[in-house]
């Protein structure tokens, strides 16, 4: 019997090329770090299946905190939470990612990861001047953690 599973072709990933790489500043914590020593990250998609499978890949080496909405996540930053990463969709019901980026304060806007299918929504003029990270949506989990490693050894390096 034939199987029914689809072999994926494979993943393009890779930054958007008219976005570099902004360093973070300093980790800001709003607590003590998690008993692993690893960093805080929040993951901001809509789509359940992807969210679930980037907690899965990210929780081995990270404290993650995962959110359906821009909005929820907005208000838990605003409420004093401070993360190391936010990887958050491009597109997202409700407040959209250029949306919730643009509301972020400097700190917190610098440690961005903007996951999306369509690189072309990363052309939006707002972004002029505050640059967020960006990596095509589907990506492996390997370039997902090497953006992040890039990121926190930016931060460790500027500390």
């Amino acid at each position: 019997m034939p199987s029914s599973t689809k072999s994926t072709p494979p993943l393009q990933s890779g930054r958007h090329p008219k976005y570099r790489s902004v360093p973070p500043g300093p980790s800001a914590h709003a607590g003590p770090l998690p008993a692993s020593g690893g960093p805080c990250v929040l993951v901001i998609d809509d789509d359940d299946m992807v969210r679930r499978a980037l907690v899965r890949g990210l929780r081995r080496k990270y404290a993650v905190t995962d959110l359906r909405d821009a909005e929820s996540a907005l208000a838990l930053i605003e409420a004093g939470a401070r993360f190391d990463a936010i990887l958050c969709d491009l597109n997202l019901g409700g407040m959209s990612g250029p949306d919730f980026f643009l509301n972020l304060d400097d700190d917190q806007a610098s440690r961005v990861v903007i996951l999306s299918g369509n690189p072309d929504g990363m052309d939006d003029p707002r972004f002029a001047g505050r640059e967020p990270r960006f990596l095509e949506k589907p990506s492996p989990m390997a370039a997902i953690e090497a953006v992040l490693v890039d990121m926190f050894d930016h931060g460790a390096r500027a500390a």
